[in-house]
């Protein structure tokens, strides 16, 4: 009889499907999808207002979060890779939760917030692409991290810019940003399993060979 799988096997395969999902260039493309889709919604806006502006980048940041927290699981063999997504994850669903907030919906406090999002995770996006092991993938990582901090600190120099600034600034940067996130995506190879899933009845076990007769001479 075959013996049932063990509760630490169960878990290392959910942990390494996990990491192939992290690892998938999908999940990249489709936030570089919304990105650009939101920047172009911003350009396009007839004169949005500061809390317009405020409920799209909070839906930005709270999904890039939550895919870089998914991506975290990618690089369970590199520590820094992994404390880099979630230290970026969880600044983007902190300042993305801020964004929504009804008090913080005015156009200084947008800009500050806007402007520090984009600086750190921008430098932190920049230092995913110097250790990134992909070397194809490194120039387009490098690249969206300099648009965001160069963007957050012209933001951050003037934080109460009218909101005709505030929205060119942020759409273009959405647009560009989401077009290197998704030529990365493009670039990256499919994630493919390390892990050879063992049998469940364990190993196989030794087939005997037949005996040969003896040979009986006459």
């Amino acid at each position: 009889m075959s013996d049932p799988p063990t509760a630490a096997r169960v878990d290392d395969r959910g942990v390494d499907r996990l990491a192939q999902i992290g690892r998938s260039p999908a999940l990249v493309i489709a936030e570089g999808a919304l990105g650009a889709i939101l920047g172009v919604a911003v350009l396009a806006w007839p004169g949005p207002t500061a809390t317009v502006l405020a409920v799209l980048f909070g839906i930005n940041l709270l999904v890039a979060g939550v895919l870089q927290f998914v991506t975290a699981f990618a690089d369970s063999g590199r520590p820094g890779g992994r404390g880099l997504s979630c230290v970026l994850g969880t600044l983007s669903v902190l300042v993305g939760l801020l964004c929504l907030r009804d008090p913080l919906q005015t156009l200084v406090v947008l800009g500050l917030l806007i402007g520090v999002a984009w600086t750190v995770g921008g430098i932190i996006r920049v230092v995913q692409g110097i250790v990134a092991e992909r070397r194809t993938t490194r120039g387009w990582r490098i690249a969206s991290g300099v648009v965001r901090v160069v963007a957050g600190s012209v933001i951050l120099v003037y934080p109460g810019a009218s909101i005709v600034m505030l929205t060119s600034v942020l759409g273009v940067v959405l647009i560009v940003d989401g077009a290197c996130l998704i030529a990365t995506g493009f670039t990256m190879r499919p994630a493919q399993s390390s892990v050879v899933p063992e049998a469940a009845s364990g190993p196989r076990p030794a087939i005997p060979k037949p005996a040969v007769p003896p040979t009986v001479r006459l």
